[in-house]
């Protein structure tokens, strides 16, 4: 696999997030198209092809400008709309929800499809209209079958355009958006769960010797490790390595990237690739992995509890699919670490752990709600089902870690009698599944 620098990953990332990437490799199709039928009218055989067609309209050069025309103006008005509707949902969706969802919609390719179609279309009848010659040419010749075609183009524009109504008006609706966001996650999880192979780490693996550093000699956030150049590069030199940073963190030049067992410094062509196998960049270009989609649930609930936009429900069905990410990341944040064939351990990727999880996505939730009693409610239960999940002590200490801060900044928040009690049926169901030594006081009535 050709390995990306870090300046390519980031001129990659740019082309393909943007919404004129597929519209412009669609546009270039219908120019092809174009050229290659009006190459085909001069051909004898379209000549017998035109005329068994029953359409005598598109054979008389008056009627075809006039159809060419109208497509063209027709078609030019449903993409300004289009493009219109597309600026309005960036906006809505960037204020009320995060800006960091910007990106999943921008490069929904369904929606970039319909746009690119537009604009060939426009080229492709552009272009016709740029066949005929002067008025008064006795040798001038309607291309009657690029003409028909442009018809079918025509058609299929109205009803791409329907489709696009329907899409967009869709796409914006946060419910399908915390869906996407959902699954984009989930799948990333499985990815990294399956494809990359991390094992836990081996019980007898030497963890006192890494004693040279490789240093970072740029600056920018870190978007992308290649492990499994890494573990190439350890085998290949017989050594082990271990990440000292983690993907989506600012770097600066001189920060120490990994520790490695044998001095990286002695081979200057090792240190050119296992700085290659760190991609940095300048732009915090939003990434599609497992954290980046906690980040967007967890910024799009803290959103919805703002006062600008008030909307409990959302926060609400966030913190569910939190709930069943945390679960889903439980079984595996302890697998960090890539081993070879001969099961010998190469590479210890830094990874975030379940704790530091919680303290980066959940605690803002619970900083901005915590004086709605259904918030708290719903991050209690969050933390209950958690522990069915995961009943083991190291996990519960974690949760039970994170229930005492819930707990607490209820008690200084919710105040009145009724309240209190509800949150006290809640935490004596989190007191049965949590150790002795980390039960939770009932709050005073």
């Amino acid at each position: 696999m050709a390995k990306l620098t870090s300046s390519t990953y980031k001129e990659q990332a740019t082309l393909t997030s943007s919404i004129a990437f597929v519209p412009s490799v669609i546009a270039t199709g219908f120019f092809l198209l174009a050229l290659v039928m009006l190459y085909f009218e001069t051909l004898p055989l379209s000549t017998t092809l035109e005329e068994r067609l029953p359409f005598e309209m598109v054979r008389d050069e008056d009627s075809a400008r006039l159809i060419l025309n109208t497509l063209a103006a027709g078609i030019i008005s449903l993409t300004v709309f289009s493009f219109s509707m597309v600026m309005i949902v960036l906006s809505q969706a960037s204020s009320n929800l995060s800006p960091r969802v910007i990106p999943g919609l921008t490069t929904a390719r369904s929606h970039q499809v319909v746009l690119g179609f537009y604009i060939g279309t426009i080229i492709y009848i552009l272009l016709l209209l740029l066949s005929y010659k002067t008025e008064g040419d006795d040798d001038s010749r309607s291309p009657a079958i690029a003409i028909l075609l442009g018809l079918a183009f025509g058609i299929v524009c109205l009803a791409l355009f329907v489709y696009f109504i329907h899409s967009i008006s869709r796409a914006i609706q946060v419910d399908n958006i915390m869906n996407s966001l959902f699954r984009q996650a989930m799948e990333a999880l499985d990815l990294e769960r399956d494809v990359m192979g991390k094992a836990h780490l081996p019980a007898a693996a030497p963890l006192d010797d890494y004693s040279y550093t490789l240093r970072n000699n740029s600056n920018g956030y870190l978007k992308q490790v290649d492990l499994t150049e890494l573990q190439h590069l350890a085998q290949q030199h017989q050594l082990q390595l271990k990440v000292l940073v983690e993907v989506g963190t600012f770097v600066v030049e001189g920060t120490p990237m990994m520790q490695l067992t044998k001095d990286p410094a002695s081979s200057k062509e090792l240190c050119e690739a296992l700085q290659k196998c760190f991609l940095i960049s300048r732009d915090e270009l939003v990434m599609k992995d497992f954290e980046e989609g906690v980040k967007q649930l967890s910024e799009i609930a803290v959103k919805a509890l703002s006062p600008g936009i008030n909307d409990p429900g959302t926060a609400l069905k966030s913190i569910d699919y939190l709930c069943i990410l945390f679960i889903q990341r439980m079984a595996f944040d302890e697998r960090n670490c890539l081993l070879d064939e001969d099961r010998q351990l190469r590479v210890i990727d830094k990874t975030i752990n379940l704790d530091e999880l919680m303290h980066r996505y959940l605690s803002p939730i619970r900083t901005y709600g915590k004086a709605d009693l259904q918030i708290g409610i719903r991050i209690l239960r969050c933390l209950h089902n958690m522990l069915y999940q995961q009943p083991a002590n190291d996990k519960a200490r974690v949760i039970g870690k994170h229930a005492y801060a819930m707990v607490s900044d209820i008690d200084h928040s919710i105040t009145n009698k009724v309240d209190r009690e509800r949150l006290n049926d809640v935490i004596a169901e989190l007191n049965r599944l949590l150790p002795e030594n980390q039960a939770l006081e009932l709050l005073k009535v």
